[in-house]
């Protein structure tokens, strides 16, 4: 089995943004989106217009901007990063952040798989939900300026509520 990551949480978490599972790569480096290509950490740079050349600069975006980033599933079983590869998986116990964040008020799941995996398992938390597009390198099926400016306007959306 595989183990994900630990969430990162910042002071009062407005928004909470879901991945499936961490890839391979992310895995090894013990860094969420640390496969080069993922376009996870370019878009919250684009947004945020905050530096990102080190890990502990990525996760500053998310203290700053009261984001926090988990993922849907805790462990699971899959060969290779494609999460269409996934099995077995055990997710999270994202009802039990909820109850303890009221901060948050919004969810974003990054993907397909995490929105189906959220819908199904966590039915009940009451929290608005947006399906966006992976910001993996596996998902080429949009255009990078278009996936930009989909997340672009998510992530505004959340800066005007603070």
């Amino acid at each position: 089995m595989l183990k994900g990551f630990d969430p990162i949480i910042p002071e009062k978490p407005r928004l909470m943004i879901l991945g499936s599972m961490p890839s391979v790569t992310s895995l090894d480096k013990q860094e969420y989106y640390g496969f080069g290509h993922n376009r996870f950490w370019k878009i919250l740079h684009a947004v945020f217009e905050m530096p990102i050349d080190t890990y502990a600069q990525k996760k500053e975006i998310l203290f700053q901007q009261h984001i926090l980033l988990w993922d849907v599933i805790g462990e699971c079983e899959r060969e290779g990063s494609l999460d269409s590869a996934i099995r077995k998986e055990r997710v999270n116990d994202i009802a039990h952040l909820t109850a303890v964040y009221p901060t948050l008020h919004r969810v974003i799941c990054n993907g397909r798989k995490a929105y189906e995996l959220y819908q199904k398992h966590f039915p009940d938390i009451a929290l608005p939900c947006s399906y966006l597009p992976s910001t993996s390198n596996a998902n080429r099926s949009i255009r990078e300026e278009v996936l930009f400016a989909q997340w672009k306007q998510a992530l505004m959306e959340h800066e005007g509520d603070m």
